[in-house]
Formats: structure tokens, C-alpha cells, sequence
């Protein structure tokens, strides 16, 4: 066999598409894997010169190229090989683009005249698919990285933040060059647990999850941003791996300040009156059931007293129940002011009122004193007269009112009573007072406790 008809036997079993063109851009050669990709036989090829009308060329980016950059003429105007380079070969009837990476070489004669091109191209369209999805994909997660309202940032191995959505950098109030390099042990932020206590680093739900390989859900954290104050987040930390081992992890995180605060309104209005903003009569209860349980363990006593007001009414009558509104408010206030911290003043409904005195003395006697005492304090403080200034229908005189209150006094027994019975005795001392002529204290005859 002759050598040439030997060469295009070895040429004819190549993947790769090899085309010969003479100085002028004939095609002189091309093997069958030519004719496949450009949809020609090896007879239709043949003659043909770069130009045709069967195919023309785009680059990578799928700009149609110009006639003087098609590979061939590019090496005869360079005169030098064209290093592998993408384009497309577009033939109409095919439909699809080709994209095939193309080489090319030059052939010179010994006389330096340019004999033939030799054109290498191989087919990488399924290539540049899969590569196309792929940037499709990454473009599809990189925006979702960038547009969720949750925080997300990437910490390595290490534990070191590497990258940061937008999200993450507005709710830690921290740029991502500030962000970047820190980790979760880092003071720039100070972590706190919901009872106040400190979050320790080494807790953090990313360390957790680069430290077991687990996923952490939903932990509550607070943080403290610069110039934010405290904010609240909810953590969830993913652990990424990479064939079985750990890479790093990507923690997300939302602001859930605002929503805290509401469950707190909720949960305030669910136990305070909205207008005194003292514990309503559900509290009231709890607190009662708590300090029998203190007086049960500390061996001391506890006192309840019950006030209604007198000369309530008549306020309402003639001036409105806004003004009403205004006395019972300052009336709390009175009441908070006259009492320790430790005690509880709460709205029982309408213009009746409770009051929980705390840890008194153990000796029932002495209690009762110290109940007293208290009970006189109040009833002094709320006989003051009222200047209440109207909020409404523009400016007004101040309403002078006069109110006193009927007191009931009761001393907890922490062995018999629940918190009904402690507040049903004080409430008969203070139905007692009313009767004997109002504006006055009563102590309920009660039994002494028992030991």
C-alpha cells in the first residue's frame, strides 16, 4: 500500500476530525470523522475551500466570526500554528451548534513556500453542555445565595467564615472583608444564650456540626452587632462533605428580633392588663402559687390584700370613662410606689385591685403587722387627691378627684390554703371594711396558721 493511502487508513480510524486545505483554502483531505462533525461526506469535502455556504464559524462566546478568522486563514495571514482554540462550526441544516476545539498547522517546503494547512478539530459540544449546566447551575445557586432574606456564610474546616451572603452582612451589621477570617470563638461579636448566660464558641452550631459531622437545627442565639444592640438569630449549621470527608460547613441564620418582641407583646398581653400594664388575674394566680411554694420553703409568711375603690363611679359619670381610664393608671402607680420590688400588684378587673406581699415574717403575728403596716401605707397613698389631666378633646384643666379605698387584708396559710381560698379570705376583709362604712383597712379573723 502506498505510504500516503497508508496514512489516511490511520487518519480514517481517528476520533478526531483532521482536514487538509491548500495554500488557497481547498480542502485536499478529510478524514471521516471530518465528514461526520461538518455533516459532509469525504467526497463533498474535497474542494471545497474555507469560505462556503454549508458552514460558517462562531466563537466561544457565539459571535459569528469574520471570514479572516477562520482558522485557516488566520494561519496563512499569521503565518504561524493556531494553538487549540473553541469555535463553534454552525451548519444550517443541522441544526445545533458544533463545538469542536480546533488546532492548526502550517506546512512549509524548502523553500520556505507554504504547501498545506493541517486542521485538527475535536468535538467537545457535550463538553460545552455540560458546561453550560453547570454555570447555569452555579448561577442559579449563586443568585439564590445572594437573594434569600436569610443570613448564610461558609466557614472551612477550620471554622473560618470564607464567604457571605448580602443577608448575613446586614443582620451581623459586618462587611464581608470584615467578616471574612473570623470564626465563631472571634470577640468581634459577643454571643449570648437565652437565659443571658454567654454562648461559648465551641457551641456554636457550626463548630457542633464541623465537630460531629451532624447537622444542628434551630438554635437560638443572641448577638451583638456593632452599633445594632442585641439581635436574635435562629442557627442552623449544615456539615459539607466531599467523598466521606469534611470540608467545611454553611451555617443560616434569621433575625428573629422582631418576631421575640412580639411573642413577648403577646405573651405580656396574655398576663397584663393593657391598661395598668399590671398582671392581670391570671398572673396574680401564678404569683399566689408561687409564694406559697416560698412560704412552704423558706418557713416564712405571705400576705394578700384586696382594694376596690371608693367614689369610683361618680368619676366616670361626669367626666367619662377616659377620665376613669386616668385614675385607675395612677392609681398602679400609687400602688407599685407603696410596695417592695419582691411584692406583685396586680388588676383583679374593673377598679378592684390585689396585692401579693412576699417573704414576710415567719412568725404569724409579726406578719400580720408587717401586712398591716403595708395595708396603711396604701390606703394613705390612694386617699391623696388625683389631679387627672385630659389626653383628649385639646387642652384641659386637670380634674381634681378624691377616691379612697376599701382594704381587705388576709395572712397566706401555706400548710391550708391554695391560691382560691388565700383570695376568697381576702376578699371577704374586704367586703368587711365596705360594710363598716369604706375608706377604711380590715384584717381578716382568720386562725393562726398552722405550725
Amino acid at each position: 500500500m502506498p505510504r500516503t493511502g497508508l496514512y489516511h487508513q490511520i487518519l480514517d480510524k481517528l476520533h478526531t476530525g483532521v482536514v487538509i486545505h491548500a495554500p488557497d483554502t481547498r480542502i485536499v483531505y478529510g478524514n471521516r470523522r471530518a465528514g461526520e462533525l461538518l455533516g459532509l461526506s469525504r467526497d463533498q469535502l474535497l474542494g471545497r475551500t474555507a469560505i462556503d455556504p454549508r458552514w460558517h464559524f462562531v466563537d466561544a462566546d457565539g459571535q459569528t466570526l469574520a471570514i479572516d478568522d477562520y482558522p485557516v486563514n488566520r494561519v496563512i495571514r499569521e503565518h504561524q500554528a493556531l494553538p487549540e482554540t473553541v469555535y463553534g462550526v454552525v451548519v444550517p441544516d443541522r441544526g445545533a451548534t458544533r463545538w469542536v476545539l480546533v488546532s492548526a498547522s502550517p506546512d512549509y517546503g524548502p523553500d520556505g513556500a507554504l504547501q498545506q494547512i493541517v486542521i485538527n478539530f475535536h468535538d467537545i459540544s457535550a463538553l460545552r453542555q455540560s458546561q453550560e449546566t453547570l454555570r447555569v447551575r452555579e448561577h442559579t445557586y449563586r443568585s439564590l445565595f445572594e437573594t434569600v432574606p436569610q443570613g448564610v456564610v461558609y466557614q472551612n474546616r477550620d471554622g473560618v467564615i470564607t464567604a457571605a451572603n448580602a443577608a448575613a452582612q446586614r443582620i451581623l451589621a459586618l462587611t464581608l472583608e470584615q467578616l471574612q477570617g473570623l470564626s465563631s470563638f472571634d470577640p468581634a461579636w459577643r454571643a449570648v444564650r437565652e437565659d443571658g448566660t454567654d454562648f461559648p464558641g465551641e457551641a456554636h452550631p457550626s463548630m457542633v456540626a464541623l465537630r460531629t459531622g451532624h447537622p444542628v437545627r434551630g438554635v437560638v442565639m443572641g448577638v451583638m452587632p456593632p452599633n445594632r444592640g442585641l439581635v436574635w438569630i435562629s442557627v442552623s449549621a449544615t456539615p459539607l462533605l466531599d467523598r466521606g470527608t469534611l470540608t467545611g460547613v454553611y451555617a443560616i441564620f434569621e433575625d428573629i428580633t422582631e418576631k421575640r418582641h412580639l411573642e413577648a407583646q403577646i405573651r405580656h398581653l396574655a398576663f397584663h392588663d393593657p391598661l395598668t400594664h399590671l398582671p392581670n388575674r391570671h398572673l396574680l394566680e401564678d404569683r399566689i402559687r408561687q409564694a406559697l411554694i416560698a412560704c412552704r420553703r423558706d418557713q416564712q409568711l405571705a400576705a394578700l390584700i384586696v382594694l376596690d375603690l371608693d367614689n369610683f363611679k361618680p368619676l366616670n359619670d361626669v367626666h367619662g370613662h377616659l377620665a376613669g381610664d386616668l385614675l385607675l393608671v395612677e392609681v398602679a402607680a400609687r400602688l407599685r410606689q407603696a410596695v417592695r420590688a419582691i411584692d406583685t400588684v396586680a388588676r383583679f378587673g374593673g377598679d378592684e385591685f390585689v396585692v401579693v406581699l412576699h417573704a414576710l415574717a415567719g412568725n404569724p403575728a409579726s406578719a400580720r403587722q408587717q401586712a398591716l403596716a403595708v395595708a396603711h401605707k396604701i390606703h394613705q397613698s390612694l386617699g391623696a387627691p388625683y389631679d387627672l389631666v385630659p389626653t383628649w378633646g385639646g387642652p384641659s384643666a386637670p380634674i381634681r378627684h378624691h377616691c379612697g379605698a376599701s382594704i381587705g387584708v388576709a395572712l397566706v396559710d401555706p400548710v391550708r390554703d391554695e391560691a382560691a381560698s388565700a383570695l376568697r379570705r381576702a376578699d371577704q376583709a374586704m367586703y368587711a371594711a365596705k360594710a363598716r362604712g369604706r375608706n377604711r383597712v380590715h384584717l381578716h379573723a382568720e386562725p393562726p396558721p398552722a405550725s
